[in-house]
């Protein structure tokens, strides 16, 4: 864990840093912990159906610029101890008329013991007061080296003061890898649905995942060979400061 964060703490220390420097504006740090029955990354376990503990700490400069880190557990398959994942990212947003905003950014996601797994990624989206949209793009991917597109929408609906409904949809497509391509799928789906609630400083969620990929194919990226296509709940509990 300790190699893992050396590897990417210098990307998003340099970036506060920098923004640190540039002048006296306000600015804000948030941070969150959590506990997760099972680690879905767009719709694919990343821990093996097993529970995960994540954290993440945030930056945000009132000029639009942001920074933060994600880490958590992952556990690659069956046959392989629990590792951990850091995702230190970087970005800047702007705020438009109508209540949008939009942002660009960039993230690279890095594990421990499979280094070939590590693949940077770039964003632009485009952000209302109830959605959202985003479509990433990453010239590799989770060991394979063609180009993929993510494209997601995500939406919250407030139900009442402490309860909200939560939706979210993707869509990945892979590029072409030359002898790969007969093997792997180049296209896969995935939706979430479920309900949040706030209290006390917790927020409780609870969510059904479903995602579907090209029938013959291996996935993209598959921790859990024999639960790509499942669905399943997932529950979380979490804190932020």
């Amino acid at each position: 864990m300790l190699t893992l964060l050396l590897r990417g703490v210098w990307v998003w220390g340099a970036f506060v840093w920098a923004l640190l420097s540039a002048g006296t504006v306000c600015a804000q740090v948030s941070a969150r912990v959590a506990l997760v029955s099972d680690y879905r990354f767009r719709g694919v376990s990343l821990s093996d159906e097993h529970p995960a503990v994540q954290a993440s700490i945030a930056y945000d400069h009132a000029d639009g610029w942001y920074a933060g880190a994600f880490v958590s557990s992952v556990r690659i398959g069956p046959d392989y101890d629990t590792q951990g994942q850091l995702v230190p990212y970087a970005g800047y947003a702007r705020r438009l008329r109508g209540g949008l905003s939009w942002d660009v950014g960039v993230q690279y996601a890095l594990f421990t013991g499979n280094v070939d797994y590590d693949y940077p990624e770039f964003h632009i989206g485009l952000t209302s007061t109830h959605l959202s949209a985003r479509l990433y793009y990453a010239p590799r991917y989770f060991g394979v080296s063609a180009p993929v597109l993510y494209a997601e929408i995500d939406g919250a609906y407030p139900v009442s003061g402490q309860v909200r409904l939560l939706g979210h949809a993707g869509w990945l497509h892979r590029g072409s890898d030359g002898d790969l391509d007969e093997y792997l799928e180049s296209h896969r789906f995935d939706v979430r649905i479920g309900m949040g609630m706030a209290s006390a400083g917790f927020d409780l969620q609870l969510a059904w995942v479903f995602t579907e990929g090209q029938s013959g194919r291996l996935p993209v990226y598959a921790p859990c060979d024999d639960c790509i296509d499942r669905s399943g709940w997932v529950l979380s509990v979490s804190r932020s400061w």
